[in-house]
């Protein structure tokens, strides 16, 4: 009696064929990866806005899809040596979908943060464009995907840019805690997968200038960091006033005499944050290029903001001339700039 022929399991023949069918189904529609990580975003934004707790869970599922970025190398690194092209194409588009859906979740927190202010407006135009790019399959083919090292850079951009979304929403973070823990994290995986960078390098130039941006940018990074857009958070209302009664404030106002001063002058905020998230805001109050500093706290889930206020009483001999109170993180992330100008009388 003859052996039964060899059967092949179930899972290693349809596996590939499902992987395979999704790939193919999202080649005829791409933009549907990024239209619904986009909606997904405005989604987080909208419940962030309104204080929701879900809100938390939506940035956990985005904030998971980061950690096959972090493993994309290794696996890339296997199949190169068993040299199997199904798997390249897999990976290349699990990772170019991936870093699709974490761009365009986080874009809407970005937008929804950037102020007007130079810095941030470029910012936020700098991960708009990672994220078209992302969606464009030649251009992300012949700017990305072709050098390993710029593979490598595209993927920590996107992890970088997902945890600072998503980490304040997620663990509850204070945004001066989640930028060095999403920078450092970033910088070490980097460091332990320059190894990998090294080998697609030729030449000792080359290698020599990757190792000293690895040094480099995480430094200029975190030197600008007060240029980046403080998302998650949201200013629902601010106004400089001269009266407040139980955080309710007073009629808002923009040009004061230097007699009516004497009654002091509030700026008053209310800033939405993620639920369970306790923050620190800095009002700067600037003029002539001198600065005061007052820090007071928020609290998220408050689905009309949380009130707070600063109010200053003591005033220079020559108060005349504008005044700026710059709302701020303690990164000195720009949440709202209010101004006032004192005029003789």
């Amino acid at each position: 009696m003859s052996a039964p022929p060899p059967t092949t399991p179930v899972l290693a023949t349809t596996t590939p064929t499902r992987l395979a069918r999704v790939t193919a189904l999202l080649q005829r529609v791409p933009w549907l990866v990024p239209v619904l990580s986009f909606a997904a975003g405005w989604i987080g934004f909208i419940m962030v806005q309104r204080g929701a707790n879900a809100a938390r869970w939506v940035a956990l599922l985005a904030l998971l899809g980061s950690l096959w970025l972090f493993i994309e190398p290794l696996v890339r690194r296997r199949l190169e040596q068993r040299k199997e092209r199904m798997g390249f194409l897999v990976v290349n588009f699990v990772s170019q979908s991936l870093q699709q859906e974490l761009l365009f979740f986080a874009l809407p927190l970005i937008i929804g943060a950037t102020q007007r202010d130079e810095g941030q407006i470029v910012f936020t135009s700098i991960a708009a464009a990672a994220a078209v790019l992302s969606t464009i399959d030649p251009l992300y083919e012949r700017i990305v995907a072709k050098r390993a090292v710029r593979r490598v850079a595209f993927h920590a951009y996107c992890c970088w840019i997902s945890a600072l979304v998503l980490l304040p929403m997620v663990l509850r973070l204070p945004l001066e805690r989640a930028m060095p823990l999403s920078l450092a994290a970033v910088t070490l995986w980097l460091v332990l997968t320059l190894p990998l960078s090294l080998a697609s390098l030729h030449g000792a130039l080359r290698k020599t200038a990757w190792i000293v941006s690895l040094l480099v940018l995480p430094l200029l990074l975190w030197e600008l960091r007060g240029q980046v857009p403080a998302a998650g958070l949201a200013v629902t209302e601010a106004r400089i006033t001269q009266s407040i009664d139980e955080l309710t404030p007073g009629a808002p106002v923009r040009t004061l005499t230097s007699g009516e001063l004497a009654q002091g002058v509030v700026a008053f905020v209310a800033i939405r944050a993620p639920a369970g998230l306790a923050q620190s805001v800095i009002f700067e109050w600037r003029h002539r290029g001198v600065s005061e500093h007052i820090i007071e706290e928020i609290h998220g889930g408050s689905s009309t903001g949380w009130r707070t206020y600063s109010r200053k009483q003591i005033f220079p001999t020559d108060p005349r001339g504008r005044w700026t109170v710059n709302i701020l993180t303690p990164q000195r992330q720009l949440l709202k700039r209010l101004t006032f100008v004192v005029s003789d009388g």
